[in-house]
């Protein structure tokens, strides 16, 4: 492997590495859905770029001391597992950008395009293992390759459609700010397409220029991700104390919540806070996962029109007190 190829992808999974520590770190302690929606893309992405440099290091170094059998399986393998990573991206950011336009997550959506992974998972796998054992390594390669050709195109796509209809998002801030994040993915995108095609139809430009260049687009989409949430995301604490002082004696009624749409569940969710109860322990006596907690909460804010805990049992106090009075 050239110097400058092995520095260039190390740099890439650094970065990777970095960016997604710094991001799962701010999202212990501030809670906010846009985060979260981000992670999974960052994730798959950073994996892709993992498995790549696999590949490089086992067919520079490692396969010329196999025997060929084995060493075509492993070159299969990890090629199939990049074709995985792939998927797995333009899945999840499609994912992204749709929680990104629509109010309401569209479920029906979300659930296709999970059905659209398996099925495309498994066809990818069922058609390397039939060229695998009919010795056609090479068309593997170009699966792959031709794959990855149309991954770029359309997440570029995606980052053109989160550009133009992201303003219709008007719950916060930061939903709002996905336009500036839709341009500059839009940029980053349509860049690596180029690069990408121009590669595949016209290889002039030699491997040296090419991979630090798209490695480079990479990096910089690591990098572009963190500088946004770090100036637009809207904050939530994930864990806002209340005065306990301050907790009302007993709930709001369901009644009255209602009015504000929150389901019983919700409501559930209000009550253990409005006792002062944690995250983890509402997610601990409800029996979810603490991610779930975090987005009953952030739908509970949204809802209410309070920003945080504290606000949250003071209106829960008021709504008694009116209940009480009337």
């Amino acid at each position: 492997m050239h110097p400058a190829t092995f520095l260039t992808f190390f740099l890439a999974l650094a970065t990777g590495f970095l960016s997604l520590a710094w991001i799962s770190r701010r999202s212990h302690h501030h809670y906010s859905p846009v985060t979260e929606s981000l992670i999974s893309p960052l994730l798959y992405y950073n994996l892709w770029i993992l498995v790549w440099l696999v590949l490089q290091f086992v067919e520079t170094l490692l396969l010329s001391s196999l025997p060929p059998l084995l060493g075509r399986i492993l070159v299969a393998g990890i090629i199939w597992t990049s074709m995985l990573a792939a998927i797995l991206w333009g899945s999840s950011y499609l994912s992204f950008t749709l929680r990104a336009i629509h109010a309401a997550h569209p479920l029906d959506q979300l659930r296709r395009i999970q059905k659209g992974v398996l099925i495309m998972v498994g066809v990818t796998a069922l058609a390397s293992a039939a060229l695998l054992l009919s010795g056609l390594d090479a068309w593997i390669r170009l699966l792959s390759r031709g794959l990855a050709s149309l991954i770029f195109p359309a997440v570029a796509v995606f980052s053109l459609r989160l550009l133009l209809s992201a303003h219709q998002r008007e719950d916060t801030d930061s939903w709002r700010n996905l336009k500036l994040l839709g341009a500059a993915y839009s940029l980053i995108f349509l860049t690596l397409t180029a690069l990408v095609w121009w590669n595949r139809f016209s290889p002039t430009i030699p491997r040296t220029i090419y991979i630090p260049l798209t490695v480079g687009l990479e990096i910089l989409y690591n990098l572009v991700t963190v500088l946004w949430i770090h100036l637009f995301d809207r904050k939530l604490p994930a864990q806002d104390a209340a005065d306990p002082a301050a907790l009302p004696s007993r709930p709001a009624p369901q009644a009255t919540l209602n009015g504000f749409g929150i389901s019983k569940r919700e409501s559930e969710v209000i009550q253990l806070i409005c006792q002062g109860r944690t995250n983890q322990e509402i997610a601990d006596a409800l029996f979810i996962s603490l991610k779930t907690v975090k987005d009953h909460n952030y739908r509970i804010f949204q809802k209410t029109g309070v920003r945080n805990r504290v606000e949250l049992v003071q209106l829960a106090q008021e709504l008694l007190k009116s209940e009480q009075a009337g």
